[in-house]
This record gives C-alpha cells, structure tokens and sequence, in this order.
C-alpha cells in the first residue's frame, strides 16, 4: 500500500511538472504584445512607417526617422518590448535622432504589430534584421549602419555584428549571454509558490520552449561569436542588473578583446537595460561618441 501511495504521489507531481512546463514554455514563446500609442510624431520628428517581409513570409513592422545625414542606427528592442518601449527606446531614438543620426526602429516577430506567433529570442531574428538592412540599403540607408540593442536585442545585435558585414558598429546594452541563464533568472523573478515550481520543471521549459519555437539554445549563448566580431563594440553592462551575471559580460568581453582592439566595456551601478535612466548625459555622451568615432 505505501509503495503504491509513493508512486502515485510521484506520478501526480511529474504530471504537475510537465504541465508548469509545458504552460510556462507556451506563454514564454509568445509573449504580450507591447503596442502604444505615441510616435516620433509626438518627440516632433518627422518619420515614416516601415514594412519588411521575412523570409518565412512575416510582415515586421517599424519606424523610419530621417535626419538627412549619411549615417544609420538601428534600434533593437528586447523580450516582451517594441518599438513602443518607454524606458529604453524612446530615449535612444530621441538621443540619436537630436545627434542627427537616421533613426530605425523595428517590432521583432511575434512583438508590437509585427506578424509571428512566436519569438525564437533572437535566433531568426537574425535573419529578420538581415531583411531590414536589405530595405535600407535600397533606400540608400546602409553605407554607414550601426546598430544598438537592448536586452534580447542585445543579444541580435552581437549575432548579426558576427555575421552581418553591412553592420559598422555596435552597441550591446544588458544583452543576454547564455539565454538559459538569464531564463533561469527571469523565473527566480516570479513569486514563491510558482517559482519553485518553474525552477524544478526548467529543464523541461527548455525542452518544451525549444520545440515550440523551432531553437537550439545553444545557439543562443553568445559565446560561439565572441571570436567572429571583428567591429567596433561597445557593451553595457550593469553590476545590479539581476539577468545577465557580469562575470558572464565580462567573460565574453575578454574573449572579444582577444580578436578585436575596438571592443569597449562600460560598467554601471545599473539594473537591466537602465543605464539609460540612470546616467543619461554620460549615456548619451558614450553612444553618440561611439557611433560619430565608427561611423
């Protein structure tokens, strides 16, 4: 009879986990759409809309804010943000456009109005930025592009700066470098009792999330492109950011460094992707200087 009770007991607390998981992985593929109200319209920019289709047939769409300069920044925005994020995006689009920089702005799939049921937390996405770039450069927007990311985007901007030659420098702020880590960190966010549970089924998030959205995570560690940015990278990092470990942000730092004479690490007193809330003049000063020295 024990045995019996144990097993069922066992049994009943396996199927609990595998159904945390199997939710958890489901609500982590797609995330709630960010959509809001305000354009650069209202910063008193002039810009344009912007659409691109994906090679798998997705329609993103995205900003345009024309300064009349030769030189492009394309902005990134992280998981479960958009181009209507107010703590990171709209700073950097009004830093940068005030610096007479052309200005793009882009909902990833399955984010803001963008097409996509699911994200794959910046491996397609990838590829997705490779089609952007194919419109700016037909609009002659691509001679002089940089790129800055945040968060996730971070983690896009460090991959397409690995592979995508079009890109002449890059700004990484809080990306992610082991996206199974920084998982593992979101969950530790959520409240107990759930959160014991997620942490005891996250193996199975994983493996679920993975074949939802079609993603090896481990190619989502962004130390397999350490040694292919060759660029000019500059990456932010916080000392309190509670997702991306600094030791972490530094082991990729050094290991760029080892290939790359133009990567530079800034190191705040920051939380996740607030250096821009909490220094603005010296972020301000750092990006435009970065981006007006490599572009």
């Amino acid at each position: 009879m024990l045995t019996l009770l144990l097993t069922t007991v066992v049994a009943v607390v396996v199927l609990l986990l595998v159904a945390v998981a199997f939710s958890a992985s489901r609500k982590l593929a797609s995330p709630p759409r960010k959509v809001g109200q305000w354009s650069p319209g209202d910063m008193g920019y002039t810009y344009e809309k912007l659409e691109v289709k994906t090679s798998d047939g997705l329609t993103l769409r995205g900003w345009l804010i024309p300064r009349g300069s030769d030189r492009t920044v394309l902005v990134v925005h992280g998981y479960t943000s958009s181009k209507w994020d107010e703590w990171y995006i709209k700073p950097v689009i009004d830093i940068l456009a005030r610096n007479n920089f052309n200005v793009v702005a882009f909902d990833m799939r399955a984010h803001g109005e963008s097409d996509g049921r699911y994200t794959t937390l910046g491996l397609r996405e990838v590829e997705d930025i490779s089609k952007i770039i194919d419109l700016l450069e037909e609009k002659g927007l691509a001679s002089r592009l940089g790129m800055i990311g945040y968060s996730m985007g971070g983690a896009i901007t460090l991959m397409t700066a690995a592979r995508e030659d079009r890109v002449k420098a890059a700004v990484a702020d809080s990306p992610y470098i082991d996206i199974r880590a920084s998982g593992k960190r979101w969950v530790k966010r959520v409240g107990a009792p759930l959160r014991y549970l997620l942490l005891a089924s996250y193996p199975l998030i994983i493996y679920f999330t993975s074949k939802t959205t079609r993603t090896d995570p481990s190619k989502l560690v962004m130390f397999n492109y350490a040694s292919l940015i060759r660029k000019p990278l500059l990456i932010i990092a916080g000392r309190n950011d509670d997702l991306v470990a600094l030791e972490e942000i530094e082991t990729f730092f050094n290991e760029n460094k080892k290939v790359n004479p133009n990567t530079e690490l800034w190191v705040t007193d920051s939380k996740h992707v607030s250096a821009i809330q909490d220094y603005p003049k010296e972020y301000e000063k750092r990006v435009v200087e970065f981006f007006e020295r490599w572009l």
